[in-house]
């Protein structure tokens, strides 16, 4: 893995320095192989890393690994929500940069469930991962089809070397986070682990949470995870309902992947056009949602075999401006603006209900 000798040595000359500085991947290398060697069950891999980050690890090459950062970090465009509580727009990359150098902790004492671990050295609580609940989030990421959620931090009180963990300017509109503070997750844990997998399949996804950053003492961040917790649930059967009643979201993800729109639908409502995207996620999605006649899975299948032929014949049809020559139509013609697919969800609906074969 280009993991130099002096580097190791230096792990084990300074542990407690230098460990807390390794990349996640380092240290399930490190920790893979000092297991290795004395068959230690307490520091076997396999109780403290994912599946995921054991796949990354595997394939890690320390030569090209990515720059190290650390706080202060500052954040643009955000605003005072409350007392001690901020609040700004986050990318996932940033999220995942922080994660991986172990700027952003998972403190079991503020999530909302914990699982008890016992074991030789006594009791030690981690928090409950649902695995079934981090791969739909990843899944939904990739897809376009997760809805921007809040996500929670708390800056320790206290924890600064500063005396100050948040520095919010006013005249600027940003938040700086303070050398040395220690950030936890309060409210949003699959979705980090979520945010984490999409990335490892999708490195270039796009995606904004909205982020609250407190700076709260733990018996008053604990106050609010449990003010979380008391909102008013959603049903398991309305929940059911609301994941299950969009068929369109499988057929988008069906054009994404077999038909020649691949590669031509942005995830996002903006369209890059330097990358010859030609329709957002959403308006095919909804426009499938409202015209097409879908009760069943049967009719999703029937549906997305019928659009996956249609539009591939209508950009084989009109390859120039599809394809080749994008930028010059959308100057002078509606033919390939966004909304125009719509129109062309429509027509594909007439069609199949008429038996209109794709061609005509």
């Amino acid at each position: 893995h280009d993991i130099l000798a002096g580097d190791i040595q230096e792990w084990l000359n300074s542990p407690m320095e230098k460990l807390q500085e390794l990349d996640i991947r380092e240290l399930f290398l490190f920790t893979e192989q000092v297991y290795l060697k004395t068959g230690d069950l307490e520091i076997n891999p396999e109780s403290y890393f994912t599946n995921v980050e054991v796949r990354e690890s595997r394939i890690y090459d320390a030569s090209i690994k990515r720059p190290r950062f650390d706080f202060p970090i500052t954040f643009e465009n955000a605003t005072i929500v409350g007392n001690g509580a901020y609040s700004i727009p986050i990318d996932i990359k940033m999220i995942d940069m922080m994660l991986n150098n172990q700027l952003l902790h998972y403190d079991p004492e503020l999530q909302r469930e914990m699982t008890v671990i016992t074991d030789k050295k006594g009791i030690r609580y981690e928090p409950t991962v649902i695995k079934k609940n981090v791969d739909e989030i990843a899944e939904h990421m990739i897809n376009g089809t997760l809805v921007p959620t809040t996500l929670v931090w708390n800056a320790a009180l206290g924890s600064s070397d500063s005396g100050e963990e948040l520095v919010f300017d006013n005249k600027t509109n940003t938040l700086t986070i303070t050398e040395n503070t220690k950030v936890a997750i309060v409210d949003g844990f699959h979705r980090h682990k979520g945010l984490q997998k999409a990335l490892r399949q999708r490195p270039d996804l796009d995606f904004n949470f909205v982020l609250i950053i407190t700076n709260y003492s733990k018996s008053m961040a604990q106050q609010y995870q449990y003010q979380l917790a008391q909102a008013t649930p959603i049903s398991k059967n309305r929940q059911t309902q609301l994941k299950n009643a969009r068929y369109s979201d499988g057929i988008v993800t069906r054009l994404m992947q077999e038909s020649d729109l691949k590669d031509r639908i942005s995830q996002n409502t903006q369209l890059k056009t330097t990358a010859n995207q030609l329709v957002s996620y959403n308006v095919l999605a909804d426009s499938i949602d409202s015209y097409m006649n879908i009760i069943s899975k049967r009719d999703a299948k029937k549906v997305g075999d019928f659009l996956i032929e249609f539009f591939d014949e209508l950009i084989g049809a009109f390859p120039e401006e599809f394809i080749f020559n994008t930028i010059e139509y959308r100057s002078k013609s509606l033919i390939n603006h966004n909304n125009l697919f719509v129109g062309y969800v429509v027509l594909a609906n007439i069609m199949m209900a008429n038996q209109i074969p794709v061609e005509k």
